[in-house]
């Protein structure tokens, strides 16, 4: 970490990002009434909290790693096996819930959960698509008839479901 500060590292970034959510809702939450408000007091506090501990975490790791190990800057540019860069993962979500909007909740959940196990590094295919199969029909299961929601169409799905109706 020579001549680059321990607070440009991404994850204390992307957790200091969290922060500045997290305490943008528990200043929401001040014009709630009292029970309404609750509950986002309660995770804003919670994350706060969280965000601290994980950045101080972080930055005595960052600073152990500096002081044991002269070549850091060799060892920061790799990353573990099975693992993605932050900036892919964070990729990979941002495209999740864009494509949510688009092509629905069903099928975007289906291929992200067969995508993401193999980007991975994953390679048992069986396994990955029974889990990803199964995970689908769970979540849609659960969020249509325990939890009674309406899963998000997409303006594809709706165009095409309005397209066939036309027929």
């Amino acid at each position: 970490m020579r001549g680059r500060s321990f607070f440009l590292d991404p994850d204390i970034v992307l957790m200091a990002l969290l922060g500045v959510f997290a305490g943008a809702f528990l200043i929401e939450a001040r014009s709630y009434n009292p029970t309404a408000a609750l509950f986002p007091r309660l995770v804003s506090i919670f994350s706060l909290v969280f965000v601290v501990w994980t950045i101080t975490q972080r930055y005595l790791a960052l600073r152990r790693k500096a002081k044991s190990s002269p070549d850091t800057k060799a060892q920061a540019g790799k990353k573990a096996e099975g693992s993605l860069a932050w900036y892919w993962s964070l990729a990979t979500m941002v495209g999740y819930f864009v494509l949510i909007y688009l092509l629905g909740f069903t099928l975007v959940t289906l291929v992200y959960l067969l995508v993401l196990p193999v980007l991975l590094g994953y390679r048992r295919y069986k396994i990955v698509l029974i889990t990803g199969v199964l995970s689908t029909a769970t979540f849609i299961s659960v969020f249509s008839y325990v939890l009674h929601a309406r899963i998000p169409e997409g303006i594809v799905e709706s165009f095409f479901r309005q397209f066939l109706r036309a027929l």
